[in-house]
């Protein structure tokens, strides 16, 4: 993986190598709709342009919090990542006052949401947070600042030369990104991961697939904001790897049967749903059916 020092060089790469009319997709409103490796960094430029334009600087953090996996999240991931800046991925289902101590303790300047429910609890404590400058949602959420304008934003700023200036002053050694414990043990605790911290682990487990490069498909549910499902993304962006997101665990199912991927990442417990929707479904058949099922 010649090339690949610092995680914003992934998706370069990949269109190097294995550029993919679906790099990610996501149902939006019951349609599955794909990004290109093409657009994915051109979308990532346009919000590197947008914040820089915004402020931020080399070491500035920026949340970012979702509900579930989507396209949204890896371009504002690597739009943060390549000016040097660093994310701080939180999970969506902690309490507000865990968001707070998160946001002030972090010193992230902006927060990237999914949808209402998160904004409306990240509304009930944005005042306590004094360098908290703003709050935009990648859902139309009442009363927030649609990821769309930073979008919009960037697309009006034409340098190319700014953002190549930008990622040539990272270096594999500076930080990347800060990820919050659970803190069932009392506060989270940030873990400082650095670009080469989470890059030798995607060169290093890539041995460990068994992938087709460019050529497989993957569902990935197992929230992003935690280092394993990253990695393995990161992990599935290197290799050509087709990235398909699971609406919710609930439709995990459903979405294999729409899918039919060649690679999906799991915990035990989900397993154990999925047997046990199998299972009931099997019980509710009758005759000569359920005893063939069993």
């Amino acid at each position: 993986m010649q090339g690949i020092y610092r995680l914003f060089d992934i998706p370069y790469y990949q269109k190097g190598n294995f550029p993919l009319t679906n790099a990610f997709v996501t149902k939006y409103n019951g349609n599955w709709v794909a990004t290109s490796t093409e657009e994915y960094i051109e979308k990532a430029n346009q919000i590197s342009r947008a914040l820089l334009d915004m402020g931020i600087k080399k070491g500035d953090k920026i949340a970012l919090i979702t509900s579930s996996n989507r396209t949204e999240w890896h371009i504002m991931d690597i739009g943060i990542l390549q000016l040097g800046a660093v994310t701080v991925p939180i999970y969506p289902t902690i309490s507000a006052e865990d968001y707070e101590y998160i946001l002030k303790h972090s010193e992230s300047l902006y927060v990237f949401v999914s949808d209402q429910q998160i904004f409306d609890k990240l509304n009930k404590v944005k005042l306590n947070i004094p360098k908290l400058r703003g709050i935009y949602s990648f859902d139309e959420v009442t009363g927030c600042a649609n990821w769309n304008v930073v979008l919009e934003a960037g697309k009006k700023i034409m340098n190319p030369a700014l953002i190549e200036e930008h990622k040539g002053n990272v270096h594999p050694n500076d930080l990347a990104s800060i990820i919050y414990t659970s803190g069932t043990t009392g506060r989270p605790k940030g873990v400082l991961l650095t670009h080469h911290n989470i890059v030798s682990n995607v060169i290093g487990s890539t041995e460990r697939f068994d992938l087709r490069k460019g050529d497989f498909k993957s569902l990935s549910f197992l929230p992003c904001c935690h280092i394993f499902e990253r990695t393995v993304l990161y992990i599935y962006q290197a290799n050509g790897v087709s990235v398909h997101f699971a609406e919710s665990l609930d439709t995990i199912s459903q979405n294999l049967q729409e899918i039919k991927p060649d690679v999906m990442t799991v915990v035990p417990r989900v397993l154990e749903k999925v047997y046990d929707k199998i299972y009931t479904k099997g019980s509710e058949l009758t005759g000569i059916k359920k005893k063939l099922f069993f």
